[in-house]
């Protein structure tokens, strides 16, 4: 058999080629990772909307004329550790007598990240919920 009819591979093709494998690879493990830490984020963006509506259910149900008393309160979120998340409450007038602007903001640490402006003096965060209560009394 004749050296030069033999069909074969050379060392350079074959790290090439193990070099586009191993490239590939850690980009799907790199997607991988990132939609793991991406789970849990929204796990705990979900925890933390509960917890706030919650909250506002709470204070629904309190007499219209004591709404102000909220105003400014801060309040734990269930299911984090004091030191790690914190929800605050802000009560407006509006125009109208009969109607109250209520916001909540919760700021929380997500995997060592913060979400929202602070946990001690949180006034913004991307987890708020707002709503309007009127005062029904005929």
């Amino acid at each position: 058999m004749d050296k030069n009819s033999l069909k074969s591979f050379t060392l350079i093709e074959i790290m090439i080629a193990v070099s586009i494998l191993l490239i590939a690879l850690c980009g799907i493990l790199s997607t991988y990772v990132q939609l793991f830490f991406a789970t849990d984020l929204m796990r705990d963006f979900s925890r933390v909307t509960a917890s706030l509506e919650a909250k506002m259910e709470e204070i629904k149900a309190t007499n219209f004329t004591s709404l102000d008393s909220f105003n400014n309160q801060t309040f734990y979120i269930e299911g984090f550790s004091p030191d790690a998340a914190r929800g605050k409450i802000f009560v407006n007038s509006t125009s109208y007598s009969d109607l109250k602007n209520v916001r909540m903001v919760a700021c929380f640490k997500s995997r060592n990240r913060l979400i929202g402006n602070g946990i001690d003096n949180c006034t913004s965060s991307p987890v708020e919920l707002v709503s309007l209560i009127a005062n029904f009394t005929y």
